[in-house]
């Protein structure tokens, strides 16, 4: 499948480079509709073509250029011309049938809140608040039971069953004999009136309701078999009692629960207490029903731990129209936390590689101009833009790689090559320690007893590369789930000051990763949350070092929808964990780590 996707975006590219030329025939334009600004320092790309020949470079893979025609050593792709133009703008001009071809879509940069969102593994239970227990309200016999299963639904009224007691019928002659001498004698003696008022409120208080006691003093003889009546709505989950049986006062009956509400309960790490407090709002994904996310209202934390162990469970109210879930089904809590304000862009809208991040920012309505970026933090499907744009233009959200290929095949340049040093200068602020930036060595202030720990993580990883090699979702899920338990065994208090500091935002980024993982069974979702946590941890060895093993880092610009991914190995041959035996060989080593 991944190979018949390539071949469309090569054929989609054709078609693109034929909408260009038929489109400037017929306007009388120049041939080349595809302008590319190359600075002084363009010889730096591989892709560059070479004076006064012709290169070739692999239309999925442009880092791939020779000086012959052949075949793409990565994905074995039949390598294309590089077609050079006469222009050094900056921009890609496409016409409007051009646009509409490539799907190119632009929209307005926003302003808004994004965060890191930790998915925790959560089960919908029933509200104990809104449980009733109907029990005997005297001693007897049933005689019968109108309601005889588990789950059916009981409105408050509704009969529940039939009750012969002799206790009862004495307390109902008793009120009939006071019924009685209140109506001979009640006006001569105020007395009677009251013994009247206590006999009725007996019965009432043995279950009798109004109803049936004006019924008694109607017919004036007693009723053997009284009826009892639903005191509140709910769900029956609990029959105590058969037909015939004989029940004591205070007997179990039924259990009525009320599932208009529910609760979501989930365990919290330590170190995820501080993300939630009462009285917040989550977001809950209840099982099969993914696609249409619930709001519900932290309502309690439990202040200690589990026997045994280092959880904490965290409650939230659900609201439950018409008993649409049921306690048991299992759901997901989305915990966000370290919320901040940021200039927000949808993730297929930056396009990375190993030289850097940048977007397309429209510059008239027919160009498009490429612009380096910094970005931040990054959930599912947004990515915060810490500089390189100002607020106010407007950037290619669908189709941003297919400019890039054009850039790319048209000129043999690369896009951030192509940006002038002017711009540089004045657009992009001092670019962070991301995946394409080696981070510092700090591994002299990591004690040994650290560095052991960090290297079981390492392993770990090593065994969940090999699942998703595997494409086994099912075993991607425990081994992230070991690797989440490995995690949190490290001992953070064994790193001092600005090392700690450093930690700390790698945990906060491997947990997120690794919770989102072995929350999903979806083979693509997992293994975009793979990648949040391959370049966590090798920012951590990095920064820490581990003991003495190979550690290679490759990459492969294919992985998450051709915005490329890295990941950790402990051998160089390639074996890529994005694509499996599909593309098993796709991919090289960027760093060896020793």
């Amino acid at each position: 499948m991944i190979r018949r996707w390539i071949y469309g975006a090569a054929a989609l590219l054709t078609l693109l480079n034929a909408a260009c030329r038929s489109t400037e025939e017929k306007d009388g334009q120049d041939s080349d509709s595809t302008v590319v600004k190359t600075d002084s320092h363009s010889g730096h790309n591989h892709a560059v073509q070479p004076e006064g020949g012709s290169s070739f470079t692999c239309p999925m893979h442009p880092q791939i250029v020779q000086s012959q025609p052949g075949s793409c050593p990565i994905c074995a792709m039949d390598l294309v011309p590089v077609v050079k133009t006469g222009s050094k703008a900056t921009e890609v001009m496409l016409s409007a049938s051009q646009r509409q071809l490539a799907n190119i879509r632009v929209r307005p940069v926003t302003s808004g809140t994004i965060g890191n969102t930790t998915v925790l593994n959560a089960r919908l239970v029933a509200d104990q608040q809104r449980t009733n227990v109907i029990s005997s309200r005297i001693a007897g016999r049933l005689e019968r039971l109108y309601i005889k299963e588990i789950g059916q639904p009981v409105r408050k009224g509704q009969l529940l069953y039939e009750l012969y007691s002799e206790s009862l019928l004495t307390y109902q002659q008793e009120y009939l004999v006071a019924l009685k001498q209140e109506q001979e004698l009640g006006k001569a003696e105020a007395r009677y009136g009251q013994f009247l008022q206590a006999a009725q409120q007996r019965l009432k208080l043995y279950g009798m309701t109004d109803a049936l006691i004006r019924q008694l003093a109607q017919r004036g003889t007693v009723q053997p078999r009284i009826p009892f009546l639903a005191p509140a709505s709910g769900t029956v989950t609990e029959i105590a009692a058969s037909e015939g049986q004989y029940v004591g006062e205070g007997s179990l009956l039924y259990r009525l629960v009320d599932l208009s509400h529910l609760w979501v309960e989930a365990d919290l790490y330590a170190g995820e207490a501080d993300w939630l407090t009462v009285g917040s709002r989550v977001q809950v994904q209840i099982a099969g029903y993914e696609s249409e996310p619930l709001t519900a209202r932290v309502s309690f934390i439990n202040p200690e731990y589990k026997a045994g162990s280092q959880i904490l469970t965290v409650r939230a109210e659900l609201i439950n129209p018409a008993g649409r879930f049921q306690p048991g089904m299992q759901a997901r809590l989305l915990a966000q936390h370290g919320r901040q304000q940021s200039i927000t862009l949808p993730v297929d809208a930056v396009i990375r590689d190993q030289r850097g991040t940048h977007v397309y920012v429209q510059t008239t309505d027919s160009t498009f101009q490429p612009r380096r970026v910094e970005t931040g933090l990054e959930t599912a499907d947004q990515v915060a833009i810490t500089g390189g744009l100002k607020g106010d233009e407007n950037v290619v959200v669908s189709g941003a790689y297919l400019l890039y290929s054009e850039i790319i095949l048209k000129k043999g340049v690369n896009p951030l090559v192509a940006i002038t040093a002017e711009n540089k200068t004045e657009q992009v602020s001092p670019r962070r320690q991301d995946a394409s930036v080696e981070p510092p060595n700090l591994s002299t202030s990591a004690p040994q007893a650290f560095q052991h720990q960090l290297t079981a993580l390492y392993e770990q990883s090593l065994r969940l590369t090999e699942s998703l090699i595997a494409s086994d979702p099912a075993k991607a899920r425990a081994e992230a789930a070991a690797a989440r338990k490995t995690l949190e065994a490290i001992n953070r208090k064994q790193l001092p000051g600005s090392a700690h500091q450093d930690w700390m935002k790698q945990l906060s980024r491997m947990q997120t990763a690794l919770s989102s993982l072995a929350a999903t069974a979806d083979l693509e979702k997992q293994r975009s949350a793979y990648a949040q946590f391959s370049d966590g941890l090798y920012h951590s060895i990095k920064m820490f070092g581990i003991e003495d093993k190979p550690v290679f880092r490759q990459f492969c610009p294919m992985a998450q929808n051709n915005q490329g991914g890295y990941w950790l190995s402990d051998k160089k041959a390639i074996r890529n964990p994005y694509f499996g035996e599909q593309m098993l060989t796709c991919g090289e080593t960027k760093e060896e780590i020793r």
